[in-house]
């Protein structure tokens, strides 16, 4: 079995070495400099790459659609193709919308990225959505036994359902995660435990790349929603102090 992954960035690399005692993993990415000695993988043609049994794109949503348009005419039929985004919605629809009716496409989230990997010495016990688009019982068998593999735990949703929660939860922590960060705070002599969890979220987000952060807020359509509504408590809650009123009692 084949499993290509184009794009290496630092999630691509993660899969990559995760997948490699799996199948005959190949990778492309346009950025040559990725595939260093250290890497444990070489370049491989884009066009060879999209001929894989199974493929995996882990390219930056802001991409994925100029993606899925060069690769549309060279994709293997029989390949299972899977996103690995962060939101939903929009990749389901790029797919859907670019690859032929009869290509298996299974929409992806895996609920992990490389720092909470290394937290947890590898990906096992971590779990991963599933949104199958256009797959057979048996194609979705097959990319859920693949995880199992793994050691994931594997979640069935809609495209819709994730990115509505996930704007309350990755995207959510995300913001507050990038406005601590423009506090620069940092560990002091006097603090309480709380403080430090606040210091943990930052500490989560810091090491993303800004595109991650843009594209997951960008893209998801409930994202906007729930950082206005944070935004406008937040504002209530600086007035309360202000005039000595409880929130609550309003």
């Amino acid at each position: 079995m084949t499993i290509g992954i184009v794009g290496f960035g630092r999630f691509g690399q993660l899969l990559a070495e995760s997948l490699k005692p799996i199948g005959d993993v190949v990778v492309y990415d346009p950025n040559p400099q990725r595939f260093s000695q250290e890497s444990g993988f070489a370049l491989t043609p884009l066009e060879q790459v999209v001929k894989s049994d199974i493929l995996f794109l882990t390219v930056p949503i802001s991409t994925f659609e100029a993606v899925c348009e060069s690769i549309k005419n060279d994709l293997n039929p029989e390949a299972i193709v899977l996103d690995c985004c962060s939101v939903k919605v929009h990749p389901a629809s790029v797919m859907k919308n670019t690859f032929s009716p009869a290509q298996a496409i299974i929409a992806t989230h895996p609920l992990f990225g490389p720092d909470s990997a290394k937290r947890t010495n590898g990906i096992r016990g971590h779990r991963i959505v599933l949104c199958p688009i256009h797959a057979s019982a048996e194609q979705k068998q097959k990319i859920t036994d693949l995880f199992t593999q793994l050691g994931l735990i594997t979640i069935d949703s809609t495209p819709e359902e994730h990115d509505r929660q996930m704007a309350r939860s990755q995207g959510l922590v995300h913001f507050i995660g990038r406005g601590l960060e423009a506090l620069h705070l940092q560990q002091q002599l006097l603090s309480t435990p709380d403080f430090q969890s606040l210091l943990s979220i930052n500490a989560m987000v810091v090491n993303d790349a800004w595109q991650l952060f843009l594209d997951m807020h960008r893209f998801n359509p409930y994202a906007k929603e729930i950082r206005r509504g944070l935004l406008q408590q937040l504002t209530a809650l600086d007035r309360s102090i202000g005039e000595g009123n409880d929130p609550k009692d309003a």
